[in-house]
């Protein structure tokens, strides 16, 4: 993160840089995404949960993680969000009801990569889990022993 974003709000410079960076590190996923397309992307919690949280508080929504298992975004709707975070600035961030201070800083950065990544893919649904991704690779373990 602090690699490219280190001013605020990030400049496009930065947000170039980082893209480049993302096209290098990504390639085995954009190889693989070639042999097994997808048009879903799934997030596991952290910043997925903002995203709904906010979307949902600015609709007058009340929002609890703890009864939300999933949540399926507007594809616009999440893009918009995440393009006004990209040009937010610091103390937009932390008036935004939705964001956890700790993830203030880092959801600029988490956003980048996930317009990335849904643009490169061509994603067309989006959706959040409440479970993260250790959590489902030990349901997938306890469900091996079972068997």
């Amino acid at each position: 993160m602090d690699r490219f974003h280190r001013t605020d709000p990030i400049p496009p410079d930065s947000i170039n840089a980082l893209y480049l960076y993302l096209e290098d590190c990504l390639q085995p996923l954009f190889a693989a995404a070639k042999h097994h397309p997808c048009i879903n992307l799934i997030g596991s919690s952290g910043v997925f949960e903002s995203y709904a949280e906010v979307i949902e508080r600015e609709h007058g929504n009340s929002f609890d993680l703890n009864r939300t298992i999933q949540y399926s975004f507007n594809r616009a709707e999440l893009m918009e969000l995440i393009e006004r975070l990209v040009l937010s600035s610091h103390r937009e961030r932390v008036e935004t009801a939705g964001i956890i201070a700790v993830r203030t800083d880092m959801i600029v950065t988490a956003s980048l990569l996930t317009r990335f990544v849904i643009e490169k893919l061509g994603i067309s649904a989006v959706m959040m889990s409440a479970y993260s991704l250790k959590e489902g690779v030990l349901a997938e373990m306890d469900r091996s022993h079972i068997a």
